[in-house]
């Protein structure tokens, strides 16, 4: 692990900084709370390549850099006019706005940023609070519970039904030195609500960390649709750790799409709790120039009777690198757990490279379980054939990987979000062609 010295290291510095300035502002258990997670980061350190889960992924840019905690104020201005829909919006780690969020858009659920809900409802944020218990700690998700201030809370009431989909955007602060922000988000869908949620992320031109941890509560026949978009700028740091429980006949439906960022990683970690409970996430990565982005997804089946589906697709340039780390597990003493798993990986260049890990992990007998993976480049007989048809190599090439994309990004629910991601991936695709990525696959 890489040690880190209260004495000498900035986060210690922006730790004790943000104790002092909300002494007496902040409540006793909180800043216990904050404390004892502190602690527990300079216990954990940060994951070094040693460790089996960060074997593919130094975070050492990260350890040495020294950042200061956002204060909020200038940010990059990344709405998402195009849904139309409300958003609940934070830059440098600070509300902003509730951009449309009023009782006829978010319908019957309460929508606030996290330092308002833990002084509305501090038992139920309170609650929360911790781990979920079928995650893995690490000094990242230490260090967001240290740096506790804000995020979003959503808690859907029972029986709800909320037509349109809730916007969580976090915009990065435009500062002359490298920030941080550590967002804690809470989502809770009671007893047989509706809703769907979305998490975007992005930012600007500069050094900036972005260090998230929602945790999601399914409750008993709860169905629950979540998406995550990631346009971190490409000199940015963004780790994510989400931990989701679901009940008996709950459902949690996933949409994860990263486009930016130095150094990307997502730890998506679902327990299927209860008997009947079923997810499905889908994700894509489209990883250009420099970018690293790693997906981590653990799926627990602990109750019976739970399916659950795996789909990840990634398309990568340049020097780009990308890790996928799919773990199912199927615990003891469950029966008819049916779980899939897939990750396929196109390369246009000869520099990308893709280390890929379908894992399961099987202690019961009565099961379906498989997995799978694939990493290559694009087909020559196919582009062979487009070329018969007058469609010059680069642009052959061009179409293919739409294919290859559209064919993930088809698994969205929802049309406007689906067609909102779409039109994302076809910028970065652009991007991408500009910079020569479809004119030599060889």
């Amino acid at each position: 692990m890489v040690q880190v010295r209260s004495s000498e290291h900035s986060f210690a510095t922006e730790f004790e900084a943000l104790q002092l300035r909300e002494e007496d502002s902040t409540p006793d258990w909180l800043q216990s709370f904050r404390h004892d997670a502190f602690r527990e980061f300079e216990s954990l350190g940060f994951p070094t390549t040693r460790d089996e889960d960060w074997k593919y992924t130094n975070v050492v840019p990260i350890a040495r850099q020294r950042f200061t905690l956002a204060r909020g104020g200038d940010y990059a201005g990344y709405p998402i006019p195009s849904l139309g829909i409300p958003q609940l919006r934070f830059a440098g780690g600070k509300c902003i706005s509730e951009v449309g969020l009023d009782k006829d858009s978010a319908g019957p659920a309460d929508v606030m940023d996290f330092a308002s809900a833990m002084r509305s409802c501090p038992e139920m944020t309170k609650a929360h609070l911790g781990t979920n218990p079928s995650h893995v700690a690490n000094g990242f998700v230490a260090l967001n519970r240290a740096f506790l201030e804000n995020g979003a809370f959503v808690n859907v009431p029972a029986g709800a039904n909320v037509s349109s989909p809730i916007v969580l955007s976090f915009l990065a602060e435009q500062a002359p030195t490298p920030s941080m922000t550590h967002p804690h988000n809470l989502i809770i869908i009671e007893k047989g609500a509706v809703a769907t949620v979305i998490e975007h992320y992005a930012g600007g031109t500069g050094v900036y960390l972005t260090n998230a941890l929602t945790n999601v509560v399914v409750e008993e026949g709860a169905k629950l649709t979540w998406y995550k978009v990631q346009e971190e700028g490409t000199d940015a740091y963004h780790l994510a750790a989400t931990n989701v429980t679901l009940a008996r006949d709950s459902s949690f439906a996933s949409f994860t799409l990263d486009l930016g960022a130095r150094i990307g990683r997502n730890n998506l970690s679902v327990n299927l709790e209860g008997e009947g409970a079923q997810c499905t996430m889908n994700g894509l990565y489209v990883v250009s120039g420099n970018g690293h982005i790693d997906n981590h997804t653990s799926v627990h089946h602990t109750g019976s009777f739970t399916p659950s589906r795996q789909l990840y697709k990634g398309v990568l340039t340049d020097n780009a690198r990308a890790v996928f780390n799919g773990k199912i597990i199927a615990q003891r003493g469950t029966h008819q757990v049916d779980a899939h798993q897939t990750n396929n990986n196109l390369l246009l260049s000869d520099h990308a490279m893709v280390d890929t890990k379908p894992q399961l992990e099987i202690f019961a007998d009565d099961l379906k379980c498989s997995h799978g993976a694939t990493v290559g480049q694009l087909d020559e007989e196919a582009i062979f054939y487009l070329a018969s048809r007058g469609i010059g190599p680069a642009h052959s090439r061009r179409i293919l990987t739409y294919g290859f994309v559209q064919d993930v990004l088809a698994l969205a629910p929802d049309d406007r979000i689906r067609n909102y991601m779409s039109t994302l991936v076809q910028e970065k695709l652009t991007r991408c062609a500009e910079s020569g990525a479809f004119e030599d696959n060889a």
